[in-house]
């Protein structure tokens, strides 16, 4: 499979199976579709942050507590791949959809 269909298809299983998942629990909860998927992409979106990203904590605390000069590396800026970039994206669009239809309806 080529690389581009991989990463296309990749990217609308990301979408789909929180669709679906979030049919089960909207049936089950007596909610709206959009409630549970919205959620679902959040969750999703927060996990797909790269770890080496401004979000994260560069500072071992257990190592810092045991060795008081110790000083971590500087953080290197790691531009990631494109698909990982293609998927985040589209997790994203999916969620924003999700929100504006949300206020919408």
């Amino acid at each position: 499979m080529k690389p581009i269909r991989r990463t296309l298809y990749q990217s609308a299983l990301y979408v789909a199976i929180p669709l679906i998942a979030s049919l089960l629990i909207g049936y089950l909860a007596k909610c709206s579709l959009l409630i549970p998927a919205s959620i679902i992409y959040g969750v999703l979106l927060v996990f797909m942050i790269p770890s080496d990203s401004f979000l994260s904590s560069s500072v071992d605390y257990q190592t810092k507590s045991m060795n008081p000069t110790f000083r971590p590396p500087p953080l290197k800026r790691r531009i990631e791949g494109a698909p990982e970039t293609i998927n985040f994206l589209f997790v994203l669009t999916a969620l924003v959809l999700c929100l504006l239809l949300l206020l919408a309806g």
